[in-house]
């Protein structure tokens, strides 16, 4: 039989013989492939989860944001601040699913500025509901809440 294969190419002689009793992966192949999804996926899983959690953060900012922009716009028509009912507004699920929203509203009766007592006040916060990714969040320590007050104030300063 002649052959087609130019002579500048010659047979490579295969690494992997392939015959009848060689027909899949070696147990030792396997093991290896394992341990290396093994090894990634205990460096992805901590990364991602972290991800997770600021991305939650930042989405649970948002709301407090645009609950702290309806309030100042409620105060502007009513004189007092509003409920979330009164605000016409709903926390998204993806954001209530991870924590818990919080509207406090009333009037200020602790000042020591005269000027200050019966203005109406408000804050809202948001933590981190027990039993997901973001228990304890969002910070660990004194404050477990991120919140907002009537006057912009944004608590804790160091994870706005």
């Amino acid at each position: 039989m002649i052959s087609l294969r130019p002579a500048a190419y010659p047979r490579v002689p295969s690494v992997i013989r392939r015959g009848p009793g060689n027909d899949g992966f070696s147990l030792v192949e396997l093991v290896v492939v394992v341990a290396i999804i093994g090894i990634l996926t205990a460096i992805a899983a901590p990364a991602y989860n972290q991800y997770m959690i600021r991305a939650n953060k930042s989405a649970a900012k948002a709301v407090l944001m645009e609950v702290f922009s309806r309030e100042e716009q409620y105060m502007m028509n009513s004189g007092s601040y509003g409920t979330l009912a009164q605000l016409n507004y709903t926390v998204p699920t993806e954001v209530s699913t991870y924590f818990d929203i919080t509207l406090t509203t009333g009037t200020n009766s602790g000042s020591t500025v005269a000027a200050l007592q019966g203005m109406p006040i408000f804050t809202i916060s948001a933590s981190g509901k027990a039993g997901t990714l973001q228990e304890g969040q969002p910070a660990a320590g004194a404050s477990t809440a991120f919140s907002i007050n009537q006057f912009g104030l944004k608590l804790p300063v160091a994870e706005w």
